[in-house]
């Protein structure tokens, strides 16, 4: 359901006009619909698309209002450190497989 879930939020978003320009970062056609939609019917409003990496997917590139791929050295130097304490003192770590 996530893809609905996204795609409802930016229906909703758009309509109750929270956005001018709207990100989203996926590589899921099923996601190209709901960006038509807002395109066609709300023509102030612009939905870009950044890609994960290896994730390009042309037919959402085409219907966006401009697109990127984030590469893999933005997304690790993103990353949070491997632990983290949060303010109640609850230590978060990372899984392995991000190292």
């Amino acid at each position: 359901m996530t893809d609905v879930n996204i795609a409802t939020s930016m229906i909703i978003d758009a309509y109750k006009d929270e956005f001018d320009m709207a990100m989203l970062i996926s590589g899921d056609s099923d996601l190209v619909p709901p960006i038509k939609s807002i395109h066609d019917n709300f023509k102030n409003k612009r939905v870009f698309i950044a890609f994960p990496p290896k994730r390009h997917n042309s037919s959402m590139a085409l219907i966006a209002k401009g697109s990127l791929t984030i590469g893999r050295k933005k997304l690790v130097d993103s990353q949070f450190d491997e632990e983290i304490i949060s303010k109640t003192g609850f230590k978060l770590k990372i899984p392995a497989t991000w190292k």
